[in-house]
């Protein structure tokens, strides 16, 4: 039994087979583009305040809070209407 370990490792060996010789092809890393990088946050900026800020406003100042007797946050939206406790995270 030996002899045949012997053998194939003496023919491997011969045959020049030592593994995985081959070596990974490099990644090229590009570095991001900075200037249109830049411009897309310029514009995500001016969209999202020119656009969503006056709704955001409009929700954000419609509601009222209050705190119970227990502890939780309550909210209503205006100023009638039953207070609602706020769900508490998970």
């Amino acid at each position: 039994m030996q002899w045949i370990i012997a053998l194939v490792m003496s023919l491997v060996f011969l045959s020049g087979i030592t593994g995985m010789t081959n070596t990974p092809a490099p990644v090229a890393h590009h570095a991001p583009d900075t200037a249109s990088e830049e411009h897309e946050w310029q514009e995500f900026h001016s969209l999202a305040y020119s656009e969503y800020s006056d709704e955001f406003t409009r929700i954000y100042n419609g509601l009222e809070t209050k705190w119970s007797k227990n502890g939780r946050l309550m909210m209503r939206n205006g100023d009638s209407g039953p207070y609602k406790f706020v769900k508490r995270a998970a």
